[in-house]
């Protein structure tokens, strides 16, 4: 499939067929339901794949899948040129980030930097990693106050937000829409700053000499409970556990 940006549209879907989607999302996850639940009240033909963790194989029966659109939401999975071609009119990733932190840990490093704004990005996918045409960033304050899961917690519903409003918009059978979204004037560009895990990993293991302040803000950018910064000594990992969680 070329760059929408530099494709010709043929982007009318006959009125006598629906709308066929492939929906990537999350198991378990309450935003990923209502995503699929509102793909079904568009009446779009839906295969959902829920993913469990990283790494997972992709499961063999999407392999013969054409359809029109593909659709990326809190999934896991890293999908392959060849099945993104198979979208005939675009595929889209829903990014719990804004432009300025594509890649892993977004939410993270916008604590550690202590920036005061973040946001959700719809952006097409191609074979790398949040590299393709965004068509929307939203963005929100971050509060003083905020922690890992307060900002993530906030982060999935401006998301879910987004990813209504775009497969809405799809829904609403109006011609170049996706051509519409690239060609605003609002139309932003990717930091070429994209972390990946190991980045986070190294940034949540804190050195024995830190001072206070820069303690604090590794401790705000890092901790939850199931993945709290740790300290290293003589091959021994020593995890923070905070009275009050």
């Amino acid at each position: 499939m070329p760059p929408l940006s530099q494709a010709s549209f043929t982007s009318k879907i006959d009125s006598e067929r629906r709308v066929k989607v492939l929906f990537f999302g999350r198991n378990e996850c309450e935003f990923t339901l209502k995503a699929v639940n509102h793909l079904n009240r568009l009446k779009f033909e839906v295969t959902s794949v829920f993913s469990r963790e990283r790494s997972e194989v992709l499961p063999e029966e999407i392999g013969s899948w054409i359809g029109h659109y593909i659709f990326c939401f809190r999934s896991l999975y890293i999908l392959p040129k060849t099945l993104l071609d198979r979208a005939k009119i675009a595929a889209i990733n829903f990014h719990p980030g804004s432009a300025e932190y594509p890649g892993s840990g977004c939410v993270n490093f916008a604590l550690y930097e202590n920036a005061t704004q973040y946001g959700v990005t719809a952006h097409l996918m191609n074979e790398k990693v949040d590299d393709g045409e965004i068509l929307e960033c939203r963005r929100f304050p971050i509060l003083e106050d905020d922690s890992v899961d307060s900002l993530l917690g906030r982060t999935h519903v401006k998301m879910l937000d987004l990813f209504f409003d775009i497969t809405s918009g799809i829904g609403s059978g109006a011609d170049d829409y996706i051509k519409g979204l690239i060609q605003s004037p609002n139309h932003e560009k990717w930091s070429d700053k994209n972390r990946c895990l190991k980045d986070l990993e190294k940034l949540s293991i804190v050195d024995l000499g830190v001072s206070e302040p820069e303690l604090k803000r590794i401790i705000r950018a890092t901790y939850t409970k199931l993945f709290p910064p740790k300290v290293m000594i003589h091959g021994y990992e020593f995890v923070l556990k905070l009275d009050n969680t």
